[in-house]
């Protein structure tokens, strides 16, 4: 059964083999980057627990008696990532928490595991009140885990808004508001993060602070950010930071330049202030991150997906080119770099693939339906629309399931697009402009759609020409 759920409706309209290949190579990635799987193949229970990672690396523990483990899974795949934990390490469970996004499906969880498993729903991408309460919960049981022989974090993308807890001086309105005009403002992940973190009584491993020295803690990482950076996956939960409050204070003056009269960027910028003079404790640094006994191992990132998607084009006997998985740049940038792929001239059954996270800037534009990925196809589209594609096509889709704020994950251009674009004489800088690229793709019949995938590894752009 394929991830996508459109699926059969967009080969039977398009009838591309281009297309079709590149949505089962999807699939494939998919399957094979499950996050329970993931999980389960990251656990080996011998006389000891042995756990692995992306590097191959094995790391080896004193494995916990019978129900002596706290567990917290968060993020957009957390529901996953239990489920492969307690697959393995059941009976070692005492309590586990799971802290998920609205709406996401807790299939998986059933009623005998609900015996010791607490689950909250939070909110993604901007926090609300159970963001807040679920940061409290986790911190208490943290606090009373003196009878816990072991600590273990499952963190997947998502974390940052899901679990919130506002530092001192600000509240949690204030910190909504700030996230939404970064998330706006077209600042990638990295530096969202590092406001997140100093503007945090938890993140930047400061949740660290609340576990008793001696107990150690495991934290298995599926990672969503450029470059694998453990102080940005989930703002650092469980990492020691390299940032500081001179850097946050730093991006929130360059970013939010015409919204410096909002109150909430006010008592943050006095927040951050504070902290630039010493007056609030700083992240955890890797000297006071060394005295305790955690280990965060990296157990799937788009790389690894990216390279599933390789495996499957080779065996069906096309040249493949993984370009690398560090395209965090802007959506500009980004048309840059997929009009040249378009414009080269490439030979029968050629697949290239990118990966990364392409940021953009909506300030001053109006909130329509559509997401990053989308809208970078709808920018390729405004340029090629006079391109002859033959049997070649573009994929830009989020492998979280949700591109933006739209029901879809991403989209794609095939030669019918092109062809239903001119007959439909449809504008599309309009559909640009106002933010719309989901109807936009709608009306093209070229928008993939998954639901929420539960998994998080990043973008991926697919470019393909089977003839």
């Amino acid at each position: 059964m394929s991830i996508i759920r459109n699926k059969d409706t967009i080969i039977r309209y398009h009838n591309c083999k281009s297309l079709s290949d590149s949505l089962t190579a999807l699939d494939y990635a998919f399957k094979y980057s499950d996050p329970e799987r993931l999980v389960g193949e990251s656990i080996n229970i011998a006389s000891n627990l042995q756990l692995s990672g992306i590097n191959n690396r094995i790391h080896q523990f004193d494995l916990p008696d019978r129900a002596s483990t706290l567990v917290v899974s968060v993020g957009k795949a957390s529901e996953k990532m239990l489920v492969g934990f307690i697959n393995k390490m059941k009976d070692r469970i005492k309590k586990s928490i799971l802290i998920i996004p609205i709406g996401y499906s807790i299939e998986k969880i059933n009623f005998e595991l609900l015996d010791n498993t607490i689950v909250i729903q939070s909110s993604h991408p901007i926090p609300n009140v159970q963001s807040t309460l679920a940061a409290r919960k986790v911190v208490k049981e943290l606090q009373n885990s003196k009878s816990i022989q072991l600590i273990v974090f499952l963190i997947s993308g998502g974390s940052s808004s899901l679990m919130v807890s506002p530092i001192e001086g600000i509240n949690l309105t204030n910190k909504k508001i700030i996230n939404k005009m970064l998330i706006t403002s077209g600042a990638n992940i990295e530096e969202i993060n590092i406001v997140r973190k100093h503007l945090s009584q938890i993140k930047g491993g400061k949740i660290l602070r609340r576990i008793p020295p001696s107990t150690p803690v495991i934290a298995l990482i599926l990672s969503d950010v450029v470059g694998d950076h453990l102080d940005t996956i989930g703002s650092g939960l469980t990492s020691s930071d390299r940032s500081t409050f001179k850097d946050a204070l730093s991006i929130l003056n360059n970013y939010i330049t015409l919204n410096s009269k909002s109150e909430s960027i006010r008592k943050a910028k006095v927040v951050l202030e504070s902290g630039v003079r010493s007056q609030i404790p700083e992240t955890m640094k890797p000297k006071e991150f060394s005295s305790r006994q955690v280990t965060n191992i990296i157990i799937g990132n788009n790389s690894n997906f990216c390279r599933l998607i390789q495996e499957c084009f080779k065996k069906w006997g096309y040249f493949t080119n993984y370009m690398g998985s560090n395209y965090g740049i802007s959506m500009n940038d980004f048309i840059k770099v997929a009009s040249g792929i378009i414009n080269t001239k490439h030979e029968p059954k050629t697949c290239i693939i990118l990966g990364g996270e392409v940021t953009n800037t909506l300030s001053g534009r109006k909130m329509g339906i559509g997401g990053r990925n989308q809208e970078a196809i709808c920018q390729l589209l405004q340029i090629i629309r006079n391109n002859d594609l033959h049997d070649f096509s573009v994929i830009c889709i989020g492998t979280d399931g949700i591109d933006g704020n739209s029901p879809s994950a991403g989209g794609f251009i095939a030669p019918r697009t092109i062809e239903l674009l001119k007959s439909k004489k449809l504008d599309v800088n309009y559909f640009i402009k106002s933010n719309n690229s989901n109807v936009l793709l709608t009306k093209l019949r070229s928008r993939i759609d998954t639901g929420y995938t539960g998994a998080n590894f990043n973008d991926v752009y697919l470019f393909v020409k089977n003839k």
